[in-house]
């Protein structure tokens, strides 16, 4: 089942569509730059940071165009804020990545070799957390019940990634380095979880519309 929604929702939806690309864009600009990170690549890595900061700015923007658009009339009274709703929530998730952006570029943590592998790993399944979270939202203008599969696969991504991130930080404090460099690697690691957390916290929202879609 879908909304039946008339031209005003149509373009709605387009700039939504366009909003939930330019986060996941961010998303994998984030993941180019932790590769140029560890490889030390600095040309890249102030390149890449500057691409994930644009991105967020361009989602802001997209998002404000969003609000500014739903004073038309366009959807339900109850469904607008519903989907403001959504799309703020969403933007924790563009938040979070920035912020991951700005530990490497203004913290310069130093990462041992031997996590390297295990954070890349933490930063694809957030990616994917999301990836996951976008398909739902997605779906809530095509077919509720795929919507309803993708909030179930967003939630075992974000368990997936909460595992992967205790295994980091079991690692960090069982090494032998300053307690500093154990507290910046762990916020490290914590910020990357915190994407996959926001972004499950957001399928939380979607889930909620879909049950007051069945009632």
């Amino acid at each position: 089942m879908a909304w039946i929604v008339g031209k005003r929702e149509q373009e709605i939806i387009k700039v939504v569509n366009e909003y939930l690309k330019t986060v996941s864009s961010e998303l994998k600009a984030a993941k180019q730059l932790l590769k140029a990170y560890l490889s030390k690549d600095t040309q890249d890595i102030e390149t890449l940071t500057e691409a994930v900061r644009l991105r967020e700015s361009n989602a802001d923007s997209l998002r404000r165009k969003v609000e500014s658009m739903m004073y038309s009339g366009a959807f339900l009274p109850n469904f607008r804020g519903d989907l403001l709703g959504i799309l703020e929530s969403a933007d924790k998730v563009a938040n979070r990545t920035e912020y991951f952006a700005d530990i490497l570029e203004l913290q310069t943590p130093e990462i041992p070799d031997w996590l390297e592998d295990t954070l890349i790993r933490e930063l694809d399944l957030s990616v994917e957390s999301y990836e996951l979270l976008m398909k739902a939202i997605k779906n809530l203008f095509r077919d509720l019940e795929k919507a309803a599969e993708y909030v179930i696969e967003t939630e075992k991504k974000e368990h997936e990634t909460d595992i992967v991130e205790r295994e980091l930080l079991k690692k960090i404090f069982s090494m032998n380095i300053p307690l500093a460099q154990k507290m910046e690697l762990k916020e490290l690691v914590q910020t990357i979880a915190d994407i996959s957390d926001r972004a499950e916290d957001c399928s939380d929202r979607v889930e909620i519309v879909l049950m007051k879609r069945r009632v």
